[in-house]
C-alpha cells in the first residue's frame, strides 16, 4: 500500500512536451499558463497567423489550407516536435463560436465552420495520434461546447454540428488508441468568462439557470485540461467532461 509520501502528484506534468493549439483564444491563455506553472514544456500553436500569442512568447501558426494539404499539416507537427521534443500532449482549444440562426446563415458559413472546427481538429488529432501510438504514450484533449451535446442553444447550429462531430470522433479514436497508451478526451464548456458575450443570451437570465450561480472561470477549464493531460489520468479515455456549473448533467 502506498503511503502519502509515495503517492504521485495528481497533476504529474513535469517535463511533458505539450502542444496547445488555439492558444490565442478562449481559455487558451489560461491553459498555457497552467501547463507552464506545472513544469510542462509548452509549445504554442496559433489558429490565426496574425494572432498575438499568450505572453508574447514564440509561437507556431497552423498553416492555412492544411486541411487540403497533408504535407503542410505534418510539417507543422514536425516543427512542434522540434521545439521541446516529440509532443506527448495535444490540447486543442476551439475558436470563438459562430453565431447565427440556422435558417439565416448562408451555405458558406456552414462550410467554413465545419471545415475549421471539425475537419481541422480531426486531422490534427489523427496525425498526432499516429505519432503518439508509435511511442506508446499520449494525451489528446479538445475543448468543445455543451452545444455539441445538448443542441439547445439557439443561434449556433453549425458550431453545434461541428462540436458534436468532434465529440463522436474523439470517442471512436479513444477506443482504437487505448491499447497503445494514448487517451482521447473532450472538455465541454458552457458559459465561461471568455464567451459570455458571444451567444446572444441574456447573462442575468442564464445565470439563474446555473446551479452554482455564476459563469465558469478560465482557470477552472485549464485545471480540467491539466488533469486529463497528467500521467495519472491514463484510465480515463473517451470521456466528455461537462463544465457547465450544473446547468447540464449526464
Amino acid at each position: 500500500m502506498q503511503t502519502a509520501t509515495e503517492f504521485p502528484p495528481v497533476l504529474d506534468l513535469a517535463g511533458l512536451s505539450v502542444l496547445v493549439i488555439g492558444a490565442e483564444g478562449g481559455v487558451g491563455p489560461a491553459v498555457v499558463a497552467g501547463f507552464d506553472a506545472h513544469g510542462a514544456r509548452t509549445c504554442v500553436g496559433l489558429l490565426a497567423a496574425d494572432a498575438a500569442p499568450p505572453g508574447g512568447r514564440p509561437a507556431l501558426a497552423v498553416p492555412q489550407g492544411c486541411v487540403d494539404d497533408p504535407a503542410a499539416l505534418r510539417g507543422f507537427l514536425d516543427r512542434c516536435d522540434a521545439v521541446n521534443g516529440p509532443v506527448e500532449v495535444v490540447a486543442y482549444v476551439s475558436p470563438p463560436v459562430t453565431v447565427g440562426r440556422a435558417l439565416e446563415l448562408d451555405d458558406a458559413a456552414y462550410a467554413r465552420v465545419i471545415r475549421d472546427e471539425l475537419l481541422l481538429p480531426v486531422l490534427l488529432l489523427r496525425e498526432s495520434a499516429r505519432r503518439m501510438a508509435a511511442r506508446g504514450f499520449g494525451r489528446l484533449l479538445s475543448f468543445c461546447s455543451m452545444s455539441g451535446k445538448t443542441g439547445v442553444h439557439p443561434g449556433v447550429s453549425p458550431y453545434a454540428a461541428a462540436k458534436g462531430g468532434l465529440i463522436a470522433f474523439s470517442r471512436s479514436l479513444a477506443a482504437e488508441l487505448a491499447p497503445q497508451g494514448v487517451t482521447v478526451n473532450v472538455i465541454a464548456t458552457a458559459l465561461f468568462d471568455v464567451q459570455v458575450n458571444k451567444t446572444g443570451e441574456a447573462l442575468h437570465e442564464v445565470v439563474k439557470g446555473i446551479p452554482v450561480g455564476r459563469v465558469g472561470r478560465s482557470q477552472e477549464a485549464a485545471a480540467a485540461a491539466l488533469f486529463l493531460a497528467s500521467r495519472q489520468s491514463g484510465y480515463i479515455t473517451g470521456e466528455t467532461v461537462n463544465m457547465s456549473g450544473g446547468r447540464f448533467m449526464d
